[in-house]
């Protein structure tokens, strides 16, 4: 363990040298449009129907017509849960899918993201190590030195926030280290108010699973969650004590005018093209 938290280190380090800083918003490129859109209230399984609500979610879903309408299904997407506290601060989670150039593998793509008005936590998938034993064993056709592998290869995350950056591999995420280094970079990232408002949602019941899409790809509510999962892994509740469940919210929905700037969110959002009822893309 010791070892491979060392090569972490080394990976992250030689990342931080050579990579540039890439722009979330790049991945999502064309016309949006708006796949999905539903307000809730976040509650405590055990509170009374008159109770305060803890705070208010949007759950919208953004595709962007990168390609031809014909392949729609594989746009890319944001996952938004667009959260106001009580004391009307508000943070935007998401799970993302962006576009990827084909011509680029090696380049990272957009993956969960936690904003709030004045800071980021970033979670993004580093592309294809072309030198990896991964992409020569799945490249078309494969390479003919598959067994060589690369000193920094595996499946892994890389993370960047003011607090700090990180990379690791997939099969550490649950690691002493890997969760020393995400509280730092949290506690770096976050004000206190911050981090209270956030720690709430950590409580969410892994119960719901509304979703959008009756094919692939399919959007869950609680996948933007994961966001914030990520950052603050270190005070993750079990599952028994996620007790904060969503309810539909009562209140007339609003314009999303006023999640236009923290949520990049474009002026105009028409409805998303309905997919074909079956059969698949023709």
């Amino acid at each position: 363990m010791k070892a491979q938290g060392l090569l972490l280190a080394f990976c992250a380090v030689s990342a931080a040298m050579w990579a540039e800083e890439p722009d979330w918003f790049d991945a999502f490129r064309g016309r949006a449009f708006l796949q999905g859109d539903a307000s809730f209230v976040a509650r405590e399984k055990s509170a009374p129907p008159d109770a305060p609500p803890l705070f208010r979610a949007r759950w919208v879903v953004v595709r962007y017509a990168a390609f031809t309408e014909k392949e729609r299904r594989f746009w890319p997407s944001r996952n938004l849960l667009l959260v106001t506290m009580p004391s009307g601060a508000q943070y935007v989670l998401e799970l993302s899918h962006g576009w990827v150039d084909e011509t680029h593998l090696e380049e990272e793509t957009p993956w969960q993201r936690v904003a709030s008005n004045r800071t980021t936590f970033e979670v993004w998938s580093p592309g294809y190590d072309l030198n990896s034993e991964f992409y020569r064993l799945h490249a078309d056709p494969p390479f003919a030195d598959a067994a060589d592998v690369a000193p920094c290869d595996g499946m892994r995350n890389r993370v960047r926030a003011p607090g700090g950056t990180l990379e690791y591999f997939i099969d550490d995420f649950g690691s002493r280290t890997v969760r020393a280094s995400l509280a730092e970079i949290a506690a770096g990232t976050f004000n206190e108010d911050e981090r209270r408002d956030l720690a709430a949602l950590l409580k969410m019941s892994l119960d719901s699973n509304r979703a959008i899409g009756a094919e692939m790809p399919v959007y869950h509510l609680r996948d933007p969650l994961l966001a914030v999962n990520i950052a603050f892994l270190d005070q993750l509740p079990k599952p028994a004590n996620r007790t904060v469940i969503f309810e539909p919210d009562p209140a007339v929905q609003a314009d999303l005018a006023t999640w236009r700037g923290l949520a990049h969110l474009p002026l105009d959002l028409p409805p998303f093209p309905a997919l074909p009822a079956q059969g698949g893309i023709k």
